[in-house]
């Protein structure tokens, strides 16, 4: 097959979230079956490139020729260009199909632009739409024009793609419940975890106790909440550590950094900043506990698979996506969004019963082997691909449609 992955996100350039690492992770898992791969993403300066990805083939698009100030008009004019390249790439050698997120709706214009005789099957992949954040974060305000918008965009996105698939249960209940989409039409499928990168490397735990944290520094991560917690701990566990990994926003990195030297915590917190996918593997295998309380997971929540493919427990809040990978009591704990106490608690558990800790590592890396290798997740979206397509052909066939002489 000829896929055609789009998303903004691409590492290394553009990785600063789960979707980038999931393309990366579907392309790459993809193009090692054999599949020719092409990645539509967004420049990092707004020109248009090509490049070499191993098998992967990359293409940068470039931005639109106007100036945008909106995060709607950015969504509808990345659609654009994005509609535009995929004509383009069509037109060298056709696409067996075309995989878009629903974030940002990348697909909108294509997918209004499609017709009987130019028809290319379609799939959206469920990450955390825009109804979710909207309905359990405040953000975008219902009230605004981005949740108008992008609300109609994302349900004209679902409702003409061929075929809906979703990294978790949660996020296909949102799109069920705000769409009235059928929610049995709708796999969980998503890329699972390369365990022959993330596994206990053979190297020795940090010589203080660690946390480790991987996301951006946003608030809805929870990331102000683990260094309460981290600091009501500080003089119960000498040379307590809580490594940050992953950019953000600056004003909730100055916050931290300024609560962390109020508490005397400073030279405990550690920023590391983005690390490519080896040396996030030996940070966590460095580390003795995987701690991301955010407020809410679309799921699965793929930092918490590569912490457990790396033998750690994970902390992860209830409630959301993230309850659909961590077994409360077996492979981590999951406590209430933005409760310091029962996190602290949690942490405290783990912190001071080592051996409970290294067994509760164990499973958790048995979860993924058994549940979330990237291979058999990869061959799963590979067949899913095949029976879309399909079912468009067959659709074809029934309708008799033919192109325009």
């Amino acid at each position: 097959m000829k896929i055609g992955l789009i998303s903004r996100e691409y590492p290394p350039e553009t990785a600063t979230g789960g979707i980038g690492t999931q393309t990366f992770i579907k392309a790459h898992g993809l193009a090692a079956m054999g599949h020719e791969v092409v990645v539509i993403s967004r420049s990092p300066d707004g020109n248009r490139s090509e490049r070499q990805d191993g098998a992967v083939r990359v293409i940068r698009i470039q931005s639109a020729n106007m100036p945008v100030y909106t995060d709607v008009a950015e969504w509808i004019s990345h659609s654009c260009r994005v509609a535009e390249e995929i004509v383009r790439q069509h037109e060298t050698a056709a696409f067996d199909i075309l995989d878009f997120p629903e974030w940002g709706c990348e697909g909108y214009t294509h997918l209004l632009n499609q017709s009987e005789w130019n028809r290319i099957p379609a799939v959206i992949h469920l990450h955390g739409p825009l109804v979710m954040l909207a309905n359990t974060l405040g953000w975008p305000g219902k009230d605004t024009e981005l949740y108008r918008t992008g609300r109609h965009m994302e349900g004209t996105c679902l409702r003409l793609a061929d075929a809906v698939y979703s990294s978790s249960h949660c996020s296909a209940d949102w799109c069920a419940t705000e769409y009235g989409m059928d929610k049995d039409r709708i796999p969980c499928l998503h890329t699972g975890i390369n365990t022959a990168l993330f596994y206990p490397r053979d190297i020795p735990k940090a010589a203080d106790p660690t946390i480790v944290f991987v996301g951006k520094m946003v608030s809805n991560k929870g990331v102000e909440t683990l260094l309460e917690a981290a600091c009501a701990l500080q003089h119960e566990f000498a040379g307590l550590k809580l490594v940050l990994v992953g950019g953000g926003e600056e004003q909730v990195t100055a916050r931290l950094k300024d609560r962390a030297a109020e508490l005397g915590f400073g030279q405990s917190l550690v920023f590391t900043g983005y690390l490519l996918r080896d040396e996030l593997a030996l940070q966590l295998s460095r580390s003795h506990i995987f701690a991301a309380p955010s407020h809410y997971e679309g799921g699965p929540g793929f930092v918490y698979l590569e912490a457990m493919a790396c033998g750690l427990p994970v902390i992860g809040c209830s409630g959301s996506g993230a309850a659909e990978v961590i077994r409360d009591g077996d492979t981590g704990y999951l406590v209430p969004p933005g409760d310091v106490p029962a996190l602290t608690a949690s942490l405290r558990r783990l912190l001071s019963q080592p051996q409970e800790r290294e067994a509760m590592g164990n499973r958790a890396r048995k979860f993924v082997t058994e549940h979330a290798e990237s291979k058999q997740c990869i061959e799963n979206i590979a067949n899913f691909y095949v029976q879309t397509i399909a079912a468009v052909k067959r659709q074809g066939t029934a309708s008799g449609t033919k192109a325009p002489a």
